[in-house]
């Protein structure tokens, strides 16, 4: 096994002589072909059908603009539903999406040194109207600093996945949570009364069973089997909790993700000058070298213990990659 070293060399963006809305689509596609997205649904394929535009005519074009039926007819010409109904919960997705991509499309656009990443906007009126603009990354001076990517490994790409609560508050869309003081100590308390709850059912069980002297039941034995899953859950959440604040980075659990997202991490972002700590759950994918294969993020398991690793769709067993945490990027582990 490879040790842990990551290369010294240093990626700093310079300014690309490309047009703006030609480096947006650009950014979007390495993003769509790196996350493996392209034809995820119909509101990614809007977005990469744009994206193909802009590089093809951002040199002519300040934008580029379609309206709902012509839309419909490239992307969808065989759905019976009319163009507005056919648009009306895409557009829906694509908010939503745009949120969640909106890291991974600033990091691919630093990576290959662009100052632009695409916007898709829309405009009311008869017809309605949609375009992908041109933004300005905004990045700071520390991000525009990336470690290059090791000989053999990997660059993830991060794209946020929303929070819990997300439905009843629209903000939390972007996948982070504010590390404050009365969500702190709500975690707490609530973490601290089924601890109490745990000890004192176990110690109510506990001097009840010295009493006992009939013969066990069914459902003394379901009561139980019972408190021991209780019991091990609590022991996982500590456990849970204490890497989170240890390492600042665990694989989130499932009932804290959407249905449809898997393989998330669950980060905690430490306070800096002008930003208040948070928490963030974000998916990294990286495009496999071996096969060109989906690297997704999993718990690193009994093999790389206390580890998060990347593992190939492809191939998970023996394509399997570090994963840093604050570079982004990972060496092979398995010596290909």
């Amino acid at each position: 096994m490879k040790p842990d070293v990551q290369s010294a060399n240093i990626l700093v963006p310079s300014e690309s002589a490309e047009p703006d809305l030609v480096q947006a689509g650009k950014v979007a596609l390495t993003f769509l072909e790196q996350t493996g997205q392209s034809s995820r649904n119909q509101a990614a394929q809007i977005f990469h059908l744009m994206a193909e535009l802009a590089v093809e005519k951002g040199d002519r074009l300040p934008y580029i603009e379609y309206e709902t039926g012509p839309l419909k007819d490239l992307v969808a010409p065989t759905s019976a539903k009319g163009a507005s109904a056919w648009m009306s919960p895409l557009w829906k997705q694509l908010e939503k999406l745009q949120s969640e991509w909106e890291p991974g499309l600033k990091a691919t656009a630093i990576q290959r040194g662009f100052a632009f990443m695409p916007r898709l906007r829309k405009l009311q009126g008869s017809p309605v109207k949609y375009q992908l603009v041109a933004e300005p990354i905004g990045a700071q001076e520390n991000e525009l600093h990336q470690t290059s990517t090791p000989e053999g490994g990997v660059r993830y790409t991060p794209a946020a996945v929303a929070a819990p609560g997300s439905l009843l508050k629209a903000g939390l869309r972007d996948g982070v949570m504010r590390n404050t003081l009365p969500l702190v100590i709500s975690a707490g308390v609530s973490v601290f009364l089924v601890l109490v709850l745990i000890v004192i059912s176990g110690w109510w069980m506990f001097v009840l069973g010295l009493r006992w002297n009939a013969a066990l039941t069914t459902a003394h034995i379901s009561i139980l089997a019972l408190w021991c899953f209780s019991a091990w859950t609590v022991v996982r959440l500590f456990t849970f909790l204490g890497q989170l604040a240890d390492l600042g980075i665990v694989m989130a659990p499932e009932f804290l993700v959407p249905f449809k997202a898997d393989h998330v991490t669950l980060e905690l972002r430490p306070k800096q000058v002008d930003k208040k700590g948070e928490f963030a759950f974000v998916r990294y994918t990286a495009s496999c070298p071996l096969c060109a294969g989906l690297v997704l993020l999993h718990d690193g398991g009994d093999e790389f213990k206390d580890r998060i690793v990347g593992r190939c769709d492809n191939s998970p067993r023996e394509h399997v990659y570090s994963f840093d945490q604050k570079l982004h990027v990972g060496h092979s582990m398995r010596g290909h």
